[in-house]
């Protein structure tokens, strides 16, 4: 097995709180009762998954868990950010401003993009500390 000391370590608490805030936002979805479209619903449970992998690697020390806490943190984000901030624009698209949702919800949408951008940054931290390039050349 593959695997590294600390700076994959430094990951476990960011992507613990990650999955935290997931698990809330997907039972302000059942709190919400309402369909959500297909697409959006498999996005979310890639989510999770994703996640959780990324989780397991960083308890590992895996030499991926920098990579995936990378694409998942900013994964999330963005996947919140463009599933629930922006307007209505397809089928995986579930805007909030077009529903009528309470703040719980939207704070159930934001702190996961938050959250997201923290598990994406420690893992470009990391993987600094590792030596791995990500994005320069």
């Amino acid at each position: 097995m593959a695997t590294v000391d600390a700076p994959a370590n430094r990951l476990v608490w960011p992507i613990l709180a990650l999955t935290s805030v997931a698990w809330f936002h997907d039972l302000d979805h059942v709190r919400q009762v309402r369909d959500v479209e297909p697409g959006v619903a498999l996005l979310g449970v890639l989510g999770i998954v994703g996640t959780l992998l990324a989780l397991a690697l960083s308890i590992a020390r895996h030499v991926l868990a920098p990579l995936a806490s990378i694409l998942v943190g900013f994964g999330t984000a963005i996947g919140f950010f463009a599933v629930h901030v922006l307007p209505d624009w397809g089928p995986l698209s579930d805007g909030y401003p077009d529903l009528p949702v309470d703040v719980t919800s939207w704070i159930a949408a934001v702190v996961p993009i938050l959250v997201g951008a923290w598990v994406g940054v420690a893992g470009l931290r990391a993987a600094r500390e590792r030596g791995i390039s990500v994005g320069r050349s």
